[in-house]
């Protein structure tokens, strides 16, 4: 076997420049792959990241028919039982409360539906990076008590109601009775997350004025919203707090559960990148294929004349296989090296899309992707590497395996 492969080896190189065009070729299509690969990983990270660091957290626990409904009925008291079972457990990084409600902001030039989140600003700061994403000109601050009268709305909400930093507006809001409460408020900052969807439609304010408002009482909440130390716990995290937390009416939801639509546009978009690469390495397997065969009708007395000798087809049909597999190897190699150190270098640097702004927003990503190459990525890119060649070098090594020795000898 090491001596067919060193004969392809030793054949691939008589034409250097065909093979060097082959395996270019090869390298171009690999580094393509992997930089598109990282590309796309980057992007699905940061809309998560984005997601969970603005709106869901890893882990929140509501009462059941909350996170359907979002409706202020299904609000709860936190138990002794359940704050121990959160605070004990040493993979959560931290922890707030919430109360989320379905309201309205009115100015006098406009009005708008929002959900106003109730929040406790110190607590916040260690969940979600709403304080980050806070404006800091124009006056614009972050919340600072939770029971005052000020609000935090987003920088496009403040352009619809044409309202500025210390402007007041109304809060009209149902409470738990069914009555519509309307509360003069003030504007006390503007805020603009990587996410448009979410800036569209969230306000907060102060956790313990939400509840004066909505009349639900200083020990209740609508949410538990849970950051964690690594992502990849949150299964663990939340079968952990199941068990831990007793009570049929509340639910423990990761970010998966409350997110669905996201995972299944991550599965998809992950599904079209490897359509794409089946398309483009199908070119390649047509290089691959016409360099072979354009290698063997060259060889055609020689092969003749192994075959004269005694040489069995198999080991011509081999020999042709390792022709392939060495020009594979080779693309591989080189295409894997470039694409990881490119990828390596992005992943510190950014790719800086600030002139796509506004439709990076749509997407929820942010301006600056970051690329990620995942182990699987490149166990994806070698089989497909291999399976093209091979299936590449079928045909070839079929039509010089078949070659009759009286036909090889008397061809011109």
């Amino acid at each position: 076997m090491k001596t067919l492969f060193m004969i392809g080896w030793r054949n691939i190189w008589r034409h250097k420049r065909r093979s060097v065009v082959v395996i270019t070729s090869i390298s171009i299509g690999i580094l393509g792959m992997i930089l598109s690969i990282a590309f796309m990983n980057g992007m699905n990270n940061q809309i998560v990241e984005n997601t969970i660091s603005t709106s869901l957290g890893h882990i929140a626990i509501h009462r059941k028919g909350f996170q359907d409904t979002r409706k202020l009925e299904y609000y709860f008291s936190p138990s002794t039982q359940m704050n121990q079972a959160i605070s004990k457990n040493k993979l959560i990084k931290s922890y707030t409360p919430r109360v989320k409600a379905q309201a309205m902001l009115r100015s006098s030039e406009a009005a708008i539906g929002v959900m106003i989140f109730g929040i406790d600003p110190k607590r916040e700061k260690s969940v979600s990076k709403i304080y980050e994403y806070t404006l800091k000109d124009n006056g614009s601050a972050f919340l600072n008590s939770a029971s005052g009268d000020s609000i935090l709305i987003s920088k496009s909400t403040a352009k619809k109601l044409d309202i500025l930093v210390g402007d007041k507006l109304v809060l009209m809001i149902q409470d738990k009775n069914g009555e519509i409460a309307g509360v003069g408020m003030t504007v006390m900052g503007l805020f603009q997350t990587p996410i448009e969807s979410f800036d569209k439609f969230v306000a907060f304010t102060g956790i313990k004025k939400m509840q004066e408002i909505t009349g639900i009482g200083a020990d209740n909440i609508t949410e538990i919203n849970i950051l964690l130390e690594n992502k990849k716990d949150v299964d663990r995290v939340k079968q952990s707090l199941i068990q831990g937390i007793a009570g049929p009416e509340i639910e423990v939801l990761s970010w998966k559960d409350m997110a669905p639509s996201l995972v299944s546009a991550i599965k998809l978009f992950d599904a079209m990148m490897y359509i794409f690469f089946a398309i483009i390495f199908i070119t390649i397997i047509f290089s691959i294929t016409n360099t072979l065969v354009m290698s063997i009708m060259e060889r055609f007395h020689e092969i003749g004349v192994m075959k004269s000798i005694g040489t069995s087809p198999s080991w011509i049909f081999t020999i042709v296989i390792f022709e392939a597999a060495n020009l594979g190897f080779i693309g591989l190699a080189l295409g894997t090296a470039t694409g990881a150190g490119l990828v390596g270098i992005l992943s510190r640097t950014g790719i800086n899309l600030s002139f796509y702004t506004e439709s990076m927003r749509l997407w929820g990503t942010g301006s600056i992707i970051y690329p990620a190459i995942k182990g699987m990525d490149i166990v994806a890119a070698t089989t497909i590497v291999i399976a093209t060649t091979v299936i590449a070098a079928l045909y070839p090594a079929f039509k010089a395996a078949r070659i009759k020795p009286l036909d090889a000898l008397n061809y011109i």
